[in-house]
């Protein structure tokens, strides 16, 4: 065995292992970061991998955690298909968006996203009478009453399992490859014979369906789906997770998320000033470390000999 794979078994196993060193409100913490870890990832596929801006992804979230609360509550379909038809629901949107937005180029994505993002909170806010507005949807649990918070936790950590190896597939083949040429040079991608919309649709609607699970699961978690999930400031958290993780890598997402989850945590009394401190990190990332905190640690593991050059990517 690689000793990367040393590496990533590590984690795996601290992963597995948590529930024995962290209890309460501290494994309730790691949920919650586990669940943005999907939504940064996921994100990170279109924007890190495609080079395709878009402020929708939280909207996609908020779609599938209310499309699941929604079929829970009205319908006597148990809520693993829920959660998969809320995932559903959020590609199926998905298209539609990537259809209108993605043959254009520059900033005009990033504004079709920024306007359907605010049309899905507004709708959500006013449709009271289905989906409760501000007052927050209140759907039944995921698991049956009384379940421990364990097995919630180990249900987003398979979920966040589930959807990285996916993302890895996708980016560890041919469709990859499609992918970063398209993020790399459109122009070139398109002599070049790569069907460039096809591909960006299917980033798009990738991203959304993992989104969309996500949020589905999670609003079986926390038991209450409000507008909040889709505030602007939710999509600005996914974007400094990505970034300051490494945009362009499968881990980096995921160490961003975990670790910005919790230092929002601990300054949550400031108010919206954390998002500041977040831009600024963003900021400094971007200009002095593109790479994020996963660039680092590669680095660092290079120069101990715990990875060689060739085995990371």
């Amino acid at each position: 065995m690689k000793r990367a794979s040393y590496v990533l078994l590590f984690f795996f196993v601290m992963a597995l292992l948590l529930p024995l060193l962290a209890q309460g409100y501290a494994l309730r913490i790691f949920t919650v970061a586990y669940f943005y870890a999907i939504l940064a990832s996921s994100w990170n596929l279109l924007a890190g991998y495609t080079g395709q801006l878009s402020f929708a992804h939280a909207a996609f979230a908020g779609i599938g955690a209310y499309t699941a609360g929604l079929l829970s509550l009205h319908t006597p379909l148990p809520p693993v298909i829920g959660v998969f038809l809320g995932g559903v629901m959020a590609g199926v949107l998905g298209y539609i968006l990537g259809i209108m937005g993605l043959r254009l180029r520059g900033p005009y994505l990033s504004l079709i996203t920024l306007a359907f993002s605010e049309i899905v909170r507004i709708v959500v806010t006013v449709e009271h009478e289905i989906t409760r507005g501000s007052l927050g949807l209140h759907i039944p649990p995921f698991f049956p009453e009384g379940t421990s918070p364990i097995i919630y936790y180990y249900g987003m950590l398979v979920l966040l399992l589930l959807s990285l190896l996916a993302l890895s597939k996708i980016v560890h083949s041919h469709w990859g490859l499609y992918l970063q040429a398209i993020r790399e040079d459109e122009e070139g991608a398109a002599v070049m014979g790569v069907d460039v919309v096809r591909w960006k649709i299917f980033a798009f609607v990738v991203s959304s369906f993992f989104a969309g699970l996500a949020g589905g699961y999670y609003g079986h978690f926390v038991r209450v789906v409000s507008p909040h999930l889709i505030f602007l400031s939710q999509m600005g958290l996914i974007l400094a997770m990505t970034v300051i993780g490494g945009m362009g890598t499968l881990v980096g997402p995921v160490m961003g998320a975990i670790i910005v989850y919790f230092i929002s945590e601990q300054v949550r009394d400031f108010g919206e000033y954390h998002l500041v401190l977040f831009s600024l990190l963003v900021i400094l990332v971007m200009k002095f470390f593109r790479e994020g905190l996963y660039g680092l640690l590669r680095l660092y593991l290079v120069k101990h000999g715990w990875l060689s050059r060739e085995s990371i990517s």
